[in-house]
């Protein structure tokens, strides 16, 4: 919407207004001008300003101000004192822990005998010393054993850092190179500090000459990779070995890298034989395993082939030290040959008298007649179902003795004549109940 189109709502109060205003600025302008032409100051109006409530302040504030001045001041006179006194009593102490005491008049002022203190002190660190030097004269002779060869003869020597070591005889030329290595490494990074980039680039090239006149004095012989070398930067792995310049040392070090592999190959080879060694033992007694469970199978008149997935259970079966074997002989030669299965009967047992156990002799009653009579007091309503006595059950295979067949309707040719059926009932009458015993030493002679 354009600006110069919108309307205002002017009221009659609004006109007053502007009307007032105008007048009010047409008065002022009249006395300004009537001012500049008399020459007179003009004398500004007096405003009647409220006071503001936020420029009031509480009663008492400016002298609690001061007040807190004060006290401020105080606290820091006192803690500067406080301080003062601190200093003097440890220069004080100071004095009095150095022996520097005026006279004996303050000596005697305090509790502490400070020169006392101080001779104790002294005498002290003088045994002490004594203590120390006479243990470092008495380790030597007590600790270091007579050397056996004159190699092993320990000797002292100062290094490059002045320090006094001791080392056996045959470690002193080792020693003393690397000593002179690290001295050389250390002059070498101090003199490099102070030369500048030509005097650098000369050292460098009389090294390099170096290194070829003793490169030119080697003896003909096969190029290392060490020999070219010289100073790489490059890191060449955990698999590198860093041979020696020296044919002669580098012969060494192949020697004894080469006795390394032999062993390591001897090693494995030992080790891959006494696997085939376990694992032909291990063979020999499943050999074993198959041939029992094969007499078995023959003694019960059928012939079936072992299954594969039997191996590992017999495998988990064998546990204990395996036996050595002096001759194998093939699973087959063994599964050819008939085995005569031999039963034989214990000496100690008669047929219809139950085995007694080792443990049970010179017992008053055996187990069948323990459960019998416990039984018997047991009461009625805690007695097993019927149910499971039934004669309905059927009877076992393998076995001589019958039930009675009461409930059995008659079938066959005893259906015809009910007086068969009692004669055949009077003549087999029913049997006498058995105990447990009796029935289990049956089963033992019948089986």
């Amino acid at each position: 919407m354009d600006k110069r189109k919108k309307q205002f709502d002017v009221t009659a109060a609004s006109l007053v207004d502007l009307k007032a205003e105008l007048y009010r600025k047409q008065e002022a302008f009249k006395q300004e001008k009537l001012v500049k032409d008399t020459g007179a100051p003009l004398k500004p109006k007096p405003t009647n300003k409220k006071s503001c409530i936020w420029n009031k302040q509480n009663e008492g504030v400016s002298d609690r101000a001061e007040k807190d001045v004060e006290q401020k001041t105080e606290e820091e006179n006192t803690l500067d004192k406080s301080k003062q006194k601190l200093e003097e009593k440890a220069r004080l102490y100071e004095q009095m822990t150095k022996g520097d005491l005026p006279d004996e008049e303050t000596e005697s002022l305090f509790l502490v005998d400070f020169t006392q203190k101080i001779i104790d002190q002294k005498r002290d660190a003088i045994k002490s010393t004594a203590v120390r030097e006479s243990a470092e004269e008495a380790l030597p002779d007590s600790e270091i054993p007579p050397p056996e060869n004159p190699d092993q003869e320990w000797v002292d020597y100062v290094d490059s850092l002045g320090r006094s070591r001791r080392c056996m005889k045959k470690d002193l030329p080792e020693l003393l190179k690397m000593d002179k290595n690290l001295h050389v490494k250390r002059q070498e990074d101090k003199g490099k500090t102070l030369l500048s980039e030509d005097m650098r680039r000369e050292l460098q090239r009389q090294q390099w000459e170096e290194e070829e006149e003793a490169a030119l004095k080697r003896p003909i012989g096969p190029l290392h990779y060490e020999d070219i070398r010289e100073r790489e930067a490059r890191e060449l792995g955990v698999g590198y070995f860093a041979f020696a310049q020296d044919e002669a040392l580098r012969f060494k070090q192949r020697e004894t890298l080469d006795m390394l592999r032999d062993q390591t190959t001897e090693q494995r080879a030992k080790r891959e034989k006494l696997k085939g060694t376990r694992k032909a033992m291990l063979d020999a007694r499943l050999a074993k395993v198959r041939q029992r469970k094969m007499k078995k199978l023959k003694g019960d008149g059928a012939e079936e082939e072992l299954d594969v997935a039997d191996d590992e259970v017999e495998k988990e079966e064998i546990v204990g030290p395996v036996p050595l074997l002096p001759e194998q002989k093939s699973p087959a030669s063994v599964e050819n040959k008939k085995v005569d299965v031999v039963i034989q009967e214990r000496k100690d047992t008669k047929m219809g008298i139950p085995h007694v156990r080792e443990w049970d002799k010179g017992k008053e009653f055996a187990l069948g007649q323990w459960t019998s009579r416990r039984r018997d007091e047991r009461e009625a309503e805690f007695a097993p179902p019927s149910e499971y006595f039934s004669d309905y059950k059927k009877p076992s295979q393998g076995k001589s003795w019958t039930r009675s067949r009461q409930g059995y309707p008659p079938q066959g040719p005893a259906a015809q004549s009910p007086g068969s059926t009692q004669a055949t009932a009077s003549q087999n009458p029913p049997p006498e109940q058995q105990s447990l015993d009796d029935l289990l030493a049956y089963y033992k002679h019948s089986v």
